[in-house]
């Protein structure tokens, strides 16, 4: 099992629009079997922060996961609606701290 949590910052004003952006994402990645749940909830405490959690079956199923059309349309968007990602991989084979900022 891989469970990923995480925090995105949309730029000011944005997290509405990260959000829409991001639903046919979601849609798809629960379509997936091998995805046990895939959330992003705005954190009501800021108004342009989100949480990712998200959990997989293996490894090998995220990186399946990340190698999706839908997937690289969602990361398009990165840029152009996104301030910074934190995204720390809790329990998996290959543990890793992503910190990047879109600037």
């Amino acid at each position: 099992m891989k469970i990923i949590v995480g925090f995105f910052t949309t730029k000011p004003g944005r997290r509405e629009e990260y959000l829409a952006a991001a639903q046919d994402h979601l849609t798809k990645s629960r379509q997936d079997p091998d995805c046990l749940y895939i959330e992003l909830v705005p954190m009501p405490d800021h108004p342009d922060r989100i949480l990712l959690a998200e959990a997989f079956t293996s490894e090998a199923a995220h990186r399946r996961h990340e190698d999706t059309d839908h997937m690289r349309a969602l990361w398009k968007v990165g840029p152009v609606l996104l301030s910074n990602v934190v995204i720390d991989n809790v329990i998996s084979e290959h543990v890793e701290h992503i910190d990047e900022s879109f600037l």
